[in-house]
């Protein structure tokens, strides 16, 4: 049974009227497949009367928002019925208080507590409810005056399109973002342009492009002290070019260098993921299941946290672990995966079933990843589907991941760090 609301929200008044066909379809959409008594339920609902109730505010004016108004009342009413505890509870009722402090159409206050409630979406890995706020924001800020929320939201939305696979619409938002920071010579936002674009050459498996753009990128970056978060960035993108040019090594010691000068705590579980990916795929096995039972654990990031189960799953399977590689493969299989993560799980299910013998299991799953690949033009995972189709059809066997090996002298202390913050987490179900 679909979940109907029967709080205090007035649905029929203005803030909550022609809500069919209008904008914010995201938000209706996930509302749509949430059930009755879910919590996030109310969560979705409370975010979408706020995102009304500002589009009321700049239509409208000053009186959507009256102290005696019916509209307003029921927005905060609705933001209270969000489960007690939940960041996004706090911060829409700043976006409610700043409207109702500012003078009609100012987006000054706005902007950046809508912006928190975006990375928030974002972080939780509900990147169309994020991109449907980014684009709230982009519709009401002025590109130049308010360069530096234009510029940010922009690169945002971009980041969440290409999460969700939206690739060429990715693609003009990094644009958009290059020109407003052209514009207002702001070189940390043609950098971070410049690295959206890379990383969009990196999924469409045009390696060379993606690494000419990083190199000019970290070369730009490097001649100024005040560039260190955007080389850091850089650095990382092209540590993910060396994993998929087989460098790993190169691999491992850019994104250390990386997790060395960043301070963003989301961004630094991220490059542990990138070394520990490139640990496994080098030989140093223990080195990358330490990391990712780190990052299972403890990373913000919902993704990242999907991604190190993923990972691990794998790594039982390869280990010959049937029993601890069903539980995360059940456990991911009833989960929603974004189209990059679901298109990755499929994969590496087949991967890791093509590793146990299990032949038809292996090309089922290799043929939903070619699906989500095909659907989503993830051109690198559709070849990598293909080629396991090819390999169990054909009889040639999994493809032999590089023997244990020592940790080479040149990494030894990276994986020692590893190993340290391992010790200091609980151990998990291995």
């Amino acid at each position: 049974m679909m979940h109907r609301f029967v709080g205090p929200v007035d649905w029929g008044s203005a803030v909550f009227d022609d809500m069919v066909g209008a904008r914010h379809l995201p938000y209706f959409a996930e509302l749509a497949n949430l059930t009755d008594g879910d919590p996030a339920w109310r969560s979705v609902s409370a975010g979408l009367v706020v995102l009304r109730l500002v589009d009321a505010w700049i239509t409208e004016g000053a009186g959507v928002v009256a102290a005696d108004g019916w509209g307003v009342r029921s927005v905060e009413a609705a933001i209270e019925e969000m489960p007690a505890g939940q960041p996004a509870r706090a911060l829409l009722r700043s976006v409610v208080d700043a409207v109702k402090e500012s003078p009609a159409g100012d987006m000054h206050a706005i902007a950046p507590r809508l912006m928190a409630y975006a990375r928030a979406l974002d972080l939780d890995a509900k990147w169309a409810l994020a991109a449907d706020v980014y684009e709230t924001v982009i519709a009401h800020v002025h590109p130049v005056e308010e360069s530096d929320v234009a510029i940010t939201a922009h690169l945002r939305l971009g980041a969440c399109q290409r999460f969700l696979g939206a690739l060429t619409e990715a693609s003009r938002t990094f644009e958009t973002a290059s020109a407003i920071a052209t514009e207002v010579n702001d070189i940390v936002g043609i950098l971070k342009a410049q690295i959206g674009t890379a990383k969009l050459a990196l999924a469409r498996g045009n390696m060379p492009g993606a690494e000419r753009i990083l190199d000019e990128t970290i070369a730009r970056a490097a001649q100024s002290d005040d560039l260190v978060e955007v080389r850091a960035v850089a650095l990382q993108d092209r540590a993910d070019v060396a994993f998929h040019r087989a460098r790993y090594d190169l691999a491992v010691e850019l994104a250390y260098r990386s997790r060395e000068l960043t301070t963003d705590s989301i961004n630094r579980d991220r490059l542990l993921a990138d070394i520990a990916a490139a640990f496994y795929m080098l030989g140093v096995h223990t080195a990358a299941k330490d990391a990712y039972q780190i990052l299972e654990a403890t990373a913000q990031e919902q993704y990242i946290r999907w991604l190190a189960s993923i990972n691990l799953m794998e790594i039982a399977a390869r280990d010959g672990s049937m029993p601890l590689f069903e539980r995360y493969r059940r456990a991911l299989a009833g989960t929603t995966l974004p189209p990059a993560l679901e298109a990755r799980f499929h994969l590496q299910t087949a991967e890791s079933h093509e590793a146990l013998g299990q032949a038809s299991a292996a090309l089922d799953a290799a043929g939903r990843a070619r699906d989500v690949a095909e659907r989503y033009q993830f051109n690198e995972m559709l070849f990598a589907a293909e080629a396991v189709v090819a390999r169990v059809t054909q009889g040639r066997g999994a493809v032999p991941l590089a023997p244990e090996i020592s940790v080479p002298a040149s990494l030894r202390d990276i994986a020692a760090t590893i190993r340290d913050l391992r010790s200091k987490v609980p151990a998990g179900g291995d």
